[in-house]
């Protein structure tokens, strides 16, 4: 319980941001609509439902610009225009991050240029496989042109 600026801001100070910069990262991840409410309190866990939820971790994200980001089925109540829209989102704005994501969704592959599989193990995991992604027509070239201009070719892991 507490106002959505503060559960936008967690685990940081909710005034570590003006208001405009939470509503602007709020606009971005389509939350917009709940601008009205930033500073209301509420039990935010329960009142959102779990696509919206997900939707303000990446409107964290926005805000907190890490450099690495480790989302573990951190798109599974959207659908799959949202999804892309999110992960376009976080790409377009930190061009410099390293996303890894632990997903069940093959159309994430669509975002990354590798693909990791680890198998458990008594004391840990072993790594089966590590796969260099081609790059896909569509999604993944759109974002690639967007990203390190029209020319290039390859890019940073993702």
């Amino acid at each position: 319980t507490g106002t959505l600026r503060r559960a936008v801001a967690y685990p940081a100070a909710a005034d570590n941001w003006t208001v405009d910069e939470i509503d602007a990262a709020l606009d971005k991840v389509g939350l917009g609509y709940l601008r009205d409410r930033i500073e209301e309190e509420a039990p935010w866990d329960q009142t959102l439902s779990g696509g919206e939820k997900q939707r303000l971790a990446f409107a964290r994200l926005l805000l907190h610009e890490p450099d690495i980001v480790v989302l573990d089925e951190a798109t599974s109540a959207l659908d799959e225009k949202s999804q892309d829209k999110m992960m376009q989102t976080v790409i377009q704005a930190l061009p410099k991050v390293t996303v890894i994501s632990v997903a069940h969704r093959a159309e994430l592959e669509a975002f990354h240029s590798r693909k990791i599989t680890l198998e458990r193990r008594e004391g840990g995991a072993k790594l089966v496989s590590d796969v260099e992604l081609a790059p896909r027509r569509g999604k993944r070239n759109v974002f690639a042109r967007a990203l390190w201009g029209s020319g290039a070719r390859g890019g940073p892991a993702r």
